[in-house]
C-alpha cells in the first residue's frame, strides 16, 4: 500500500485555507447579526464559529469535571460568547465560569426569553450536589459552586437565529466573580466586550447585516424593558409586613414608568405605581406567586415572577404529648414550645382540655400560671430566637366517668397563644388528639413500660408520660415477654407475637417513636439459602438403626440456612416450619435470639448490607415417624419436610428460603447407599462412612451378588447384574452415590 506524505510547507498552507475558509463561512451566514447590551451600553456582536459540534467544542472531561478545552476560560471571570457550528448551522450560547487557576466561587444565571426547544447541551458538573440546572421555557436558571482549581460552565441551544435572549445575572448571587467578557467574531481572535455585575445583560438579534445598521437601530428601540425584583425580609409571616423592591429592573431605552404588581398569582395586579419599591401584608400561609408587570416610557412590556413562601406568624407555638393512647386513669405529659422570630411583649398560652380532666403544672417557663383557666401569662417579653417550654401532666378521669361514652373514644385538647405586641392570636400547633382507650397497642404499652423484676407481667407497670421511643430496656423486657408467651400489661391480656417483636426492634433501633411511620427505604433483596446434611446419602434419615455401642443413630440430620441483603435491614426474622413431632436443637445463632416454641429466630439490631448471617439447627426424628411408601420405591420416600421463610420490618420485605428442603425417613436403605455404608471389617452398616464406594465395599458388593445374598437393611434386595455394574462404575468415577455419573460410565 502507498502512503502519500503532506511536507511541513503543505502543511501550515492547508491550515491556512482551512482558516481563511471557516472565516468566509462566517461571512457567508452573516444573515443574521446580534448585539449585547448592558445598562445604556450596546455592542454589534458575531457569533463564533467552527466545524466542531458543541459537545466536541466544549470537550468536557467526566473523570476532571470540567472542560478539556480550557484556552477560552478566564479566572474570576465569566466568559459568554454565540456559538455556530457551521456543519449543521446550528446556534448556542456558551457560559464559562472561572478558571483552574481561580480560588474558587459560586454563580447564579438566570435566563428568560428561551426558546421551546433549547436544552442544556453541555452541564459542566452536572452531578455536582453544589450545582443545579432548572429549564422551564421560557425561562432557565443555573447555579454552581466550583472549589480552587476548578471551573464550571454550560451550553444552552439550539436558538432560532429570529429568537430575543435575556439573560438575567443577579449580583448578589456570585462570589469568587469579578466581571464578565463577552467574545465575539474570530474564533483564533475573538473580540473582548468587558462587562458588569452590576447590571443585567441582554443579548438580541439585531436582523440585519452590517450594511442594514439604520433598520436594526429601529428594531433595538422596540426591545421590552427587563423586570426584575427582590424580596425582604428572607422569612416571610402572614400578617407581616413584606417588601418588594424592584428597582434593578432595567429599560433599555427611556425609563420604566409603571410597576404592576400581582401579590398572590390569580393574575390579577393588585397594585399599579410608579415607584419601584412596594409592601404587602399576607392574610394567610402558603406559596405565593408574585408577578411584577414592568411598562417603559414607549409603552413595551415585560414579566418576571418569582415564588415566595409564607409562613405562619413570626412565632411557631407547637403542642407535643408524650403518648396519643390513654387508659382511664392515666396520667400523661403534655409540652408546649414557644419559639419566636421576633421580639414578643404582652404573650400568653391558654390550654382547653376536656371537661373532667385535670392537669398539674411541670415547667412554667417564666409565666404566671392561673389553674382555674388553665392560662400562662409571660411576665416579661420574649426575645427573638429564643425558646421556651411550658409543661404540665394531665389525668384522665377514672372508668366511671366513661360510663355514657363507648370506649374507645377520642378527645382533643387545644389551646391558643396570644401577643398584644405585635397583635397575634393563633390555635397552637402541633398534636392534639388523643385516643381514652381501654386497652393499649403493644407499642404503645412498650414504649411507655417500666420493667419489673419478677419473671412475669407482675412487677410491670405503665407510665404514660415516659416518650414515645423504645429504650434499650424496655426492649430487653418484650423480647422476655415473647420468649415466654407473657401478657403485656394495660393491652387487654395480649400477647407479643413474632411481627410484634420485629416491629419493636425496627423502632427501637431506628429511634421512631411508636406513633409515626417507620423511615422510609428503597426495597432490598435479601438472599437466603438453606443447606441440609443428613447422616445418609440423598439426605436420608435412618430409623431403627443402632450404631456399634448399641446406641440409637442416623435419626438426625442438621439445618444450615444463610441470609445477607443489599441493604442495611431491621427487625429481621426467620421462621423454619418442621413436622410438629421433630424436635428442633439450635445450634449456632449468630445475634439471633430464638424461640423453641414456634421454630422462630429474630434479630436484636442491623443486618448490615452485604453482612452474611448463618443459622443453624439440628433436627432430631422420632423413631416412630410414619413412612408413606411410594409405588415405585420398596424402600424409601422423599417429601418437602422443611419450610421458612425471613423477613424484616424496615423495609418491609419477605422471601421463601431457598436450597434444599427435603429429607428422606427411611428404615431401609437402597442398595448403592447400603453398599457405601458398608463396613466391610464388621459386616454391617455404618453411618459414618462416606457416600463413596470403596474397592473393599466393591469385592463385598461381588460377594452379595455371587452368593445372590440379600444385603442387610435393604428390605430383602439383592444385587443383580446391572446393579453390580453400576457399583462397579460408581467406584472406577469416584462419584458419590446421590450424584449422577458420568457420561462416559452411562
Amino acid at each position: 500500500m502507498r502512503a502519500d506524505r503532506v511536507g511541513f510547507r503543505g502543511f501550515i498552507f492547508f491550515c491556512t485555507l482551512m482558516i481563511l475558509c471557516l472565516s468566509v463561512m462566517a461571512l457567508a451566514q452573516g444573515e443574521y447579526s446580534y448585539v449585547v447590551r448592558q445598562g445604556g451600553e450596546q455592542v454589534r456582536i458575531e457569533p463564533i464559529s467552527n466545524v466542531l459540534g458543541v459537545v466536541d467544542y466544549y470537550d468536557y472531561d467526566a473523570e476532571s469535571f470540567q472542560s478539556a478545552n480550557l484556552a477560552l476560560h478566564e479566572t474570576s471571570t465569566i466568559v459568554m460568547f454565540l456559538y455556530e457550528d457551521t456543519t449543521t448551522k446550528m446556534l448556542s450560547l456558551f457560559m464559562l465560569v472561572d478558571s483552574p487557576q481561580g480560588v474558587g466561587g459560586t454563580a447564579r444565571v438566570s435566563m428568560s426569553g428561551v426558546p421551546a426547544d433549547a436544552e442544556f447541551l453541555v452541564k459542566d458538573d452536572e452531578f455536582d450536589f453544589f450545582d443545579t440546572w432548572k429549564l422551564t421555557p421560557p425561562t432557565a436558571i443555573v447555579s454552581w459552586g466550583w472549589s480552587e482549581g476548578k471551573c464550571d460552565g454550560m451550553v444552552l441551544g439550539p436558538l432560532a437565529a429570529e429568537v430575543d435572549l435575556e439573560i438575567v445575572i443577579d449580583p448578589s448571587s456570585v462570589s469568587g466573580i469579578d466581571t464578565v467578557r463577552f467574545l465575539s467574531g474570530d474564533i483564533l481572535s475573538p473580540d473582548v466586550i468587558n462587562l458588569t455585575l452590576d447590571d443585567p445583560i441582554l443579548i438580541h438579534e439585531a436582523g440585519a447585516r452590517p450594511e442594514d445598521e439604520p433598520e436594526a437601530e429601529a428594531e433595538a428601540m422596540s426591545m421590552p424593558p427587563i423586570a426584575t425584583f427582590s424580596v425582604s425580609p428572607a422569612d416571610r409571616y402572614i400578617d407581616a409586613v413584606t417588601t418588594f423592591d424592584a428597582s434593578e429592573a432595567t429599560a433599555f431605552e427611556g425609563t420604566i414608568a409603571i410597576y404592576e404588581w400581582d401579590f398572590d398569582g390569580d393574575d390579577v395586579f393588585e397594585e399599579s405605581t410608579s415607584d419601584p419599591i412596594t409592601s404587602h401584608v399576607y392574610g394567610a400561609t402558603g406559596i405565593k406567586h408574585v408577578t411584577l408587570r414592568a411598562t417603559d416610557s414607549r409603552g413595551a412590556q415585560s414579566s418576571y415572577t418569582y415564588t415566595i413562601d409564607v409562613s405562619s406568624f413570626s412565632v411557631k407555638v407547637v403542642r407535643r404529648m408524650s403518648t396519643e393512647l390513654a387508659l382511664p386513669g392515666s396520667t400523661f405529659k403534655v409540652e408546649v414550645q414557644i419559639e419566636p422570630q421576633m421580639a414578643l411583649g404582652g404573650a400568653g398560652l391558654q390550654e382547653i382540655l376536656p371537661l373532667g380532666w385535670e392537669i398539674e403544672p411541670l415547667e412554667n417557663a417564666g409565666t404566671v400560671f392561673k389553674h382555674a383557666d388553665k392560662q400562662w401569662v409571660f411576665i416579661e417579653d420574649l426575645e427573638a430566637g429564643t425558646s421556651r417550654i411550658i409543661s404540665y401532666e394531665v389525668t384522665v378521669p377514672e372508668s366511671e366517668a366513661f360510663s355514657s361514652t363507648s370506649l374507645p373514644a377520642r378527645f382533643g385538647i387545644t389551646g391558643g397563644f396570644q401577643v398584644v405586641t405585635p397583635f397575634i392570636d393563633m390555635l397552637v400547633a402541633g398534636e392534639t388528639d388523643i385516643e381514652v382507650s381501654d386497652g393499649l397497642d403493644i407499642k404503645t404499652a412498650i414504649a411507655h413500660l417500666v420493667p419489673g423484676n419478677q419473671e412475669d407481667a407482675s412487677g410491670d407497670t405503665i407510665d404514660l408520660r415516659l416518650s414515645k421511643s423504645i429504650q434499650p430496656g424496655q426492649l430487653d423486657r418484650a423480647l422476655e415477654m415473647w420468649m415466654n408467651d407473657t401478657i403485656v400489661p394495660a393491652t387487654q391480656r395480649t400477647r407479643i407475637d413474632a411481627q410484634a417483636i420485629k416491629d419493636l426492634i425496627a423502632y427501637s433501633y431506628t429511634c421512631t417513636p411508636v406513633d409515626q411511620p417507620l423511615p422510609v427505604v428503597s426495597m432490598a433483596n435479601i438472599e437466603s439459602l438453606r443447606t441440609i446434611s443428613a447422616p445418609f446419602p440423598c439426605n436420608n434419615v435412618l430409623l431403627g438403626y443402632y450404631d456399634r455401642n448399641g446406641n440409637l443413630a442416623g435419626d438426625t440430620f442438621r439445618v444450615r440456612v444463610e441470609l445477607k441483603a443489599d441493604q442495611d435491614l431491621y427487625g429481621v426474622g426467620l421462621c423454619e416450619e418442621v413436622l410438629s413431632s421433630w424436635r428442633v436443637m439450635p445450634i449456632e445463632n449468630d445475634g439471633f435470639l430464638y424461640k423453641e416454641s414456634s421454630t422462630q429466630w429474630v434479630f436484636l439490631g442491623k443486618v448490615p448490607t452485604g453482612t452474611t448471617k448463618t443459622i443453624v439447627y439440628e433436627v432430631t426424628v422420632p423413631q416412630n415417624a410414619a413412612i408413606k411408601l411410594p409405588k415405585d420405591s420398596p424402600y424409601y420416600v422423599t417429601t418437602n419436610d422443611v419450610y421458612g421463610v425471613v423477613d424484616a420490618v424496615l423495609p418491609r420485605v419477605e422471601v421463601i428460603v431457598g436450597g434444599a428442603s427435603s429429607v428422606g425417613i427411611v428404615r431401609e436403605l437402597p442398595l448403592l447407599g447400603a453398599v457405601s455404608r458398608w463396613d466391610v471389617k464388621n459386616d454391617t452398616i455404618d453411618i459414618d462412612l462416606s457416600a463413596y464406594i470403596s474397592f473393599e465395599q466393591v469385592q463385598r458388593a461381588i460377594a452379595f451378588w455371587l452368593e445372590n445374598e440379600p444385603v442387610p437393611r435393604t428390605n430383602g434386595q439383592t444385587i443383580d447384574y446391572e446393579t453390580m455394574k453400576t457399583i462397579i462404575a460408581y467406584w472406577l468415577s469416584n462419584t458419590a452415590v446421590c450424584d449422577p455419573l458420568p457420561s462416559a460410565f452411562r
